[in-house]
């Protein structure tokens, strides 16, 4: 006997291996990858899935992926990027819905239908955003940070966008209230949840030391709070997406994560198939200069108002470009609010259908414009810019006497700890970092820190790299960290130059820009237990109560 869904579910895994295969032989991004075997196998291509089972996949993938992304907000990521995801989301958001439902407005719409178009376009990608900065290791970098931690406000901000769509729809009777106080009531079901029910079920079940149990729980979690939503009708995705944030604020979302981490790929790899299988290739290329235009319009809306952001936050010119650019796609949380306007009325089919086009454009564009971005930003702000003055910041005068000093950029821990040795050991050094609040924590601690971009000459010239006699790069960004390099070797050529990376990064960039001694800590931790391994194979293992081998 023959299940449909299976049978569909090997077609869509079958395409896609072909397709990946492809792809990675043209150094193509897996995400656009997964967009086409869904144009490919949907009924705009080979018609090899039916409309229902279409449906019922891109439900699943949204509901699979959001449990995933709530999951991943544990209170203590919040709370590392609180500034920048309370006062940075909030005017995202805030900037964004209010630029576009004034053009919106001009163009006809009523204010219910605008401010809706503002939120569809006012959200981000995080899953899109959090697999490129992962596979290009940039989630640690500053504008990965500050990208992340916009992303995680805009998802928490969906729900509250989700249940105000039926009083923008001016919906009659009570169904505005109905929704507000199904809404509460959920919202109220999801804090007592995560506060008591939850964590003293997940008590009982790790009693039991069964990972299968642990697994089950976690899966049962999930199924019931997006069935209970749906039920309530709210949107199932909705459901998952709480249902991850009530499992990620128990002391088991660690051990849940993990458990969930291997079909992460699964889900990411149905939502997109999903996504390519509701486009319409037909009305894409009849509308094909509207869809353009439009596009246009909401990327340099979001790149500029993104930019600003950053600017109002105070990061670096470098900083605030990149995470405009990352920020310039339109998420996964919009096709559940259009999907909820299209039952709603405010939007027809044919709005859904171009909203579609623009938004599957922008997220198959992320990765090329976050690879090309340090590329953008730097002619964005190629020209030099005054040494005393940087994005409406004045540079501190440096306490220290600025001739044979030692420069750290980059004051995370690797820099905080060099700048804590230096002061101890009476070694002039400067610190420098691009996000204000690592700066202010430093200097609070009496660490001799200031705001910049060690990336920037003008930067490199004020704090007097000519005359300085060690400079060591400790940031995150492999990229910046050469340039970083280049800059500072162009200014003084008898520096020593002492560059850290994280990974397994190609060190002969770094050298060829001008880097005396490149330590990489994934490669050093590596050799080191390495060493310890041949050692006890060669005889000389010495371990404390323990025979050598």
């Amino acid at each position: 006997m023959e299940v449909p869904l299976i049978r569909e579910i090997v077609i869509i895994f079958s395409l896609a291996l072909i397709v990946l295969i492809v792809f990675n032989r043209a150094k193509l991004p897996t995400i656009l990858g997964f967009f086409v075997t869904g144009v490919i196998a949907g009924p705009s291509g080979l018609g090899l899935i039916s409309s229902g089972s279409i449906e019922s996949l891109a439900e699943l993938g949204v509901i699979l992926l959001l449990f995933t992304i709530g999951l991943e907000m544990s209170p203590e990521r919040f709370g590392d990027f609180r500034k920048t995801a309370l006062i940075g989301g909030t005017l995202q958001i805030g900037l964004t819905v209010l630029i576009v439902a004034f053009f919106t407005l001009i163009l006809g719409l009523n204010p219910g239908k605008a401010v809706f178009m503002g939120f569809l376009i006012a959200l981000s990608s995080t899953a899109v955003v959090l697999k490129v900065l992962q596979d290009l290791h940039e989630t640690e970098t500053p504008h990965g940070q500050a990208s992340l931690a916009i992303l995680i406000f805009q998802d928490i901000a969906a729900v509250p966008m989700i249940l105000t769509i039926p009083f923008l729809a001016g919906a009659g009777g009570s169904t505005p209230l109905h929704t507000l106080l199904t809404g509460g009531a959920v919202l109220t079901g999801t804090f007592l949840s995560a506060r008591w029910i939850v964590p003293r079920l997940f008590d009982v079940v790790a009693a039991t030391k069964s990972r299968e149990i642990f697994l089950l729980t976690v899966i049962l979690v999930c199924a019931s709070v997006t069935w209970l939503t749906g039920s309530a009708g709210l949107s199932p995705a909705l459901g998952a997406f709480l249902a991850g944030l009530i499992v990620a604020n128990t002391d088991y979302a660690h051990r849940a994560q993990g458990s969930i981490l291997p079909f992460q790929e699964v889900f990411l790899s149905f939502f997109f198939v999903s996504l390519g299988m509701l486009l319409d290739v037909g009305f894409f290329m009849r509308h094909l200069p509207l869809i353009i235009l439009a596009l246009i319009g909401v990327m340099m809306i979001k790149l500029a108002l993104n930019s600003f952001v950053g600017f109002i936050m105070g990061f670096s010119a470098r900083v605030v470009v990149l995470t405009g650019v990352v920020l310039a796609q339109i998420g996964e949380f919009s096709f559940i609010l259009s999907e909820s306007g299209l039952r709603y009325g405010l939007m027809d089919r044919f709005t859904f259908q171009a909203f579609l086009s623009v938004s599957l454009i922008t997220m198959a564009l992320t990765p090329f414009l976050i690879s090309l971005s340090p590329r953008i930003s730097e002619r964005i702000i190629q020209a030099d810019i005054h040494p005393r003055i940087k994005n409406g910041r004045r540079y501190l005068k440096p306490e220290v006497n600025l001739e044979d000093h030692l420069i750290i950029v980059g004051m995370g821990i690797t820099g905080r700890k060099l700048a804590e040795i230096s002061k101890e050991h009476g070694i002039p050094y400067i610190g420098l970092d691009v996000n204000p609040e690592t700066v202010r924590r430093a200097r609070d601690e009496g660490l001799n820190v200031y705001y910049g971009d060690g990336t920037h000459v003008g930067v490199l010239r004020h704090f007097n790299v000519p005359e300085a006699a060690v400079m060591v790069v400790a940031i995150a960004d492999y990229r910046s960290t050469v340039h970083a390099i280049h800059e500072a070797r162009a200014l003084n050529e008898r520096m020593k130059i002492i560059a850290r990376i994280r990974g397994f990064e190609n060190t002969e960039n770094l050298y060829t820009a001008g880097a005396d001694v490149v330590v990489s800590e994934k490669r050093e931790a590596t050799e080191r237990i390495s060493g310890e391994i041949f050692s006890c194979y060669s005889g000389v293992c010495e371990l404390e109560g323990r025979a050598p081998i």
